[in-house]
């Protein structure tokens, strides 16, 4: 592997489509809460954090980092916890934005509904009701109606 994307994009992979874990437990596993925090938790919560800790500990993702992954009709961003690396989201309309700066997002669309920096840790997720599984371009060139 050559880069920490490529870690975070195998690492990802591994959890939600071979293991079949909940996608909402892919921010607890990458960066997870501090031993000290899970500590002063609710019983039934830090279980669930020191199985998962315990489990996946060589996935615990330490180094500053904020990834984008897309998959099925869902766009995820995530930063490191102590958010080192920067995350921006933002919505106009039906439309959802990540990236690392806001500038970036309004040099694509300079009026937006909202913006704002997702806490370190914290994942973002932007869905779309119906995702294009196969594109009429595609099915057209491969001889199949659309």
């Amino acid at each position: 592997m050559q880069t920490d994307t490529e870690v975070l994009t195998y690492a990802f992979d591994l959890l939600v489509r071979r293991h079949k874990v909940p996608m909402e437990f892919v921010p607890k596993i990458f960066t997870p809460p501090f031993w000290d925090e899970i500590e002063r938790m609710p019983q039934k919560q830090k279980h669930l954090f020191n199985i998962l800790r315990q489990t996946y500990s060589g996935l615990l993702m330490n180094g500053p980092f904020s990834v984008v992954v897309a998959h099925h009709g869902e766009m995820i961003g995530l930063a490191d916890r102590i958010k080192l690396r920067p995350l921006t989201a933002a919505v106009k309309g039906d439309l959802f934005y990540l990236s690392s700066e806001e500038s970036a997002i309004r040099a694509v669309s300079p009026k937006l509904d909202k913006v704002w920096n997702p806490k370190g840790g914290e994942m973002v997720v932007g869905r779309v009701e119906s995702p294009v599984l196969e594109s009429p371009l595609i099915a057209r060139q491969a001889g199949r109606a659309t």
